[in-house]
């Protein structure tokens, strides 16, 4: 199928291809609509026949292209793995070259090793400024009540 005769239907299906949602990929491709509209327009589009052929070819392409190049990358393995061995091995070679090589051969043969990470992760940073303004809000009459002596706090409710 040849590129689609409309530029925007062209620069939509493009875009959606390479990953971008269809909302910002619709806006992206030159049409003028925001949040929600832009995302049933895009919908719509989504649904015309040339588009959803165009997507299809793109795509195929696409998978193609990646198997090529995985497949020429597998027919180089063994001169890779042989070009990492010997410089690994290769006592005059630079120390941190010959480290990268054996742990590149290591990661090849038995996986990466696992790496433990410890984060602290804040509800709160994820928050909207909404959410955090209600919950501070919320805050505020508990200290309020506590100061008051009202043991039993502020009342509660859910909106």
């Amino acid at each position: 199928m040849p590129v689609l005769k409309n530029a925007r239907h062209e620069r939509f299906v493009q875009g959606v291809v390479k990953g971008i949602s269809p909302g910002p990929a619709y806006t992206a491709a030159g049409y003028t609509a925001t949040g929600n509209s832009a995302e049933s327009a895009a919908a719509r589009l989504l649904r015309n026949v040339q588009v959803q052929a165009r997507r299809a070819e793109l795509q195929g392409s696409t998978a193609k292209l990646i198997t090529d190049v995985r497949d020429l990358a597998r027919q180089c393995t063994e001169d890779a793995v042989n070009t990492l061995k010997s410089v690994m091995m290769d006592k005059l070679a630079n120390s941190s070259a010959r480290v990268a090589a054996a742990n590149s051969l290591l990661d090849r043969g038995h996986g990466k090793a696992v790496q433990h990470i410890e984060a602290e992760i804040s509800v709160y940073d994820s928050l909207s400024l909404a959410e955090k303004q209600a919950l501070l809000e919320i805050i505020d009459g508990i200290i309020d009540a506590d100061e008051e002596g009202n043991s039993d706090g502020p009342a509660l409710t859910h909106h």
